[in-house]
């Protein structure tokens, strides 16, 4: 598939982009060794001594699916099981990518390995004047400094810190603010550079293979030696390892800034609905791609629903017609701390009682609203409407309200239930209501969330 759009509306450019960076594709090992008998059945060709599994996307009616299927010398075994479990019916495959099978006692080190693919940094990154100039990547690209590996900084006076949300990393900050045609970020950077001088910090942090609770321990040691103010401004999963960070530690947070932040969780990580959320990711991730988004927050998603597509293909038995329940997002414990159910052990525990530090706090939200008049955000009643009733749409519904496309819009504010909340009162909220052109990755490209955030950390 080439990188220009199909006649199917597919737009294979993120998805050549997420085979490029994340290695999706592997090449082939020695062939397998079929039996004669094997090979000399009718409809036999090399092909089937192919070692390789793989997951497809297929359209399925205007939707994206993805489809997991063994290596071919094990789908020879049973046609009629392949027919029932790998989703026949479907139309050609749109965009495959194959692999070297993952089993399910193989999804913690494949999950590590996504991890480190999609953040290859870890830890904390200072901005810095005085560091040459990068090579390559965002800060280059707009004449900044880059970010500087640093262990336990020794900081004094007002610190600002960044954290990135799930299937990202720092420089997301970077490609959105410095972005040419976003005046207001890069009048932010700018603002930033003189309030904070050298007191500019990122963290970046694995996001599926590890719990937030356990990046914000990572990130409380790292802080340490910082003495002075934090403030502190976090975008999706992010917020969760920020708000440990304040439950757990006695660190010198001063306010911050939640950005789409699944702080009640998110229903694209129930439990029951992997299989159609990374459905939806898939979707999310072309319709943006075909309506001309920037790479950099198409990316995200679409490396992010391949990979785990590609990591939890086999377990979750992906395009395969048998209803199952997709309790395998328990084996990813960075899924699984940002369930929305009533029985989030971690979403309880975080709000169980009071935090040590009690900073003031912002949240900014959204409502995303595509126009569904246009063919490539067809698929979103599908995935998000209340009052669906028909059972073969009821299986693909995600979000049973509004959402940024990644996070439900009412978790984004909740600090605590009441009467026991980790608030004295509510937060300052940036409500942008419902929006067609702000979603859960580009929000620092909005005008309005970077005024706020300029406001708050001026």
């Amino acid at each position: 598939m080439s990188t220009s759009q199909s006649g199917s509306g597919f737009s294979a450019a993120p998805w050549d982009e997420a085979d490029q960076v994340l290695q999706l594709t592997e090449a082939a090992k020695e062939p397998i060794a079929l039996p004669i008998t094997t090979r000399r059945r009718r409809g036999y060709t090399p092909d089937m001594q192919d070692p390789r599994a793989s997951v497809s996307l297929h359209d399925d009616d205007g939707v994206l699916r993805w489809v997991y299927e063994p290596p071919p010398s094990q789908a020879l075994r049973g046609r009629a099981r392949r027919a029932s479990f790998f989703g026949f019916g479907l139309g050609d495959a749109l965009k495959t990518f194959k692999y070297q099978d993952i089993g399910p006692n193989q999804v913690t080190q494949g999950l590590a390995a996504l991890d480190g693919l999609l953040t290859p940094d870890r830890d904390l990154r200072q901005w810095r004047r005085s560091a040459t100039p990068a090579a390559s990547g965002p800060l280059q690209a707009a004449g900044l400094p880059p970010l500087v590996p640093v262990q336990a900084p020794q900081l004094a006076g007002r610190t600002l810190l960044l954290v990135h949300g799930t299937f990202s990393k720092s420089e997301m900050w970077f490609e959105q603010l410095a972005d040419p045609d976003n005046p207001a970020g890069q009048a932010l950077l700018a603002q930033w550079r003189k309030t904070y001088g050298d007191n500019i910090l990122v963290f970046d942090h694995p996001t599926l293979s590890v719990t937030p609770w356990i990046n914000a321990l990572d990130l409380h040691r790292q802080l340490r030696g910082v003495t002075g103010p934090i403030d502190i401004v976090c975008h999706s999963r992010g917020g969760l390892v920020v708000s440990w960070l304040l439950r757990l530690a006695p660190v010198r947070v001063r306010q911050v800034v939640f950005v789409g932040s699944p702080l009640d969780g998110t229903s694209l990580a129930s439990p029951y609905r992997l299989r159609a959320a990374l459905d939806l990711l898939a979707n999310v991730a072309n319709a943006l791609s075909r309506a001309g988004a920037a790479a950099s927050t198409v990316f995200p998603l679409a490396a992010g629903a391949a990979g785990l597509a590609k990591v939890l293909g086999k377990t979750l038995r992906l395009g395969a017609t048998l209803p199952i329940a997709d309790a395998a997002v328990a084996l990813v414990p960075g899924l699984a701390s940002q369930q929305r159910t009533d029985n989030n052990a971690e979403t309880q525990r975080l709000f169980a009682e009071a935090w040590l530090v009690k900073p003031a706090l912002a949240a900014v939200t959204a409502d995303f609203e595509p126009n569904v008049g246009q063919p490539a955000w067809k698929f979103w009643t599908r995935f998000r409407n209340p009052g669906l009733q028909a059972l073969n749409l009821g299986a693909d519904l995600v979000f049973p309200g509004p959402n940024d496309l990644v996070v439900d819009t009412d978790s984004m504010t909740f600090f605590g239930a009441a009467p026991r909340g980790v608030v004295q009162g509510a937060p300052e909220v940036l409500a942008l209501g419902k929006s067609a052109t702000t979603y859960h990755t580009n929000y620092f490209r909005n005008p309005e969330v970077v005024g706020f955030i300029a406001q708050r950390t001026a």
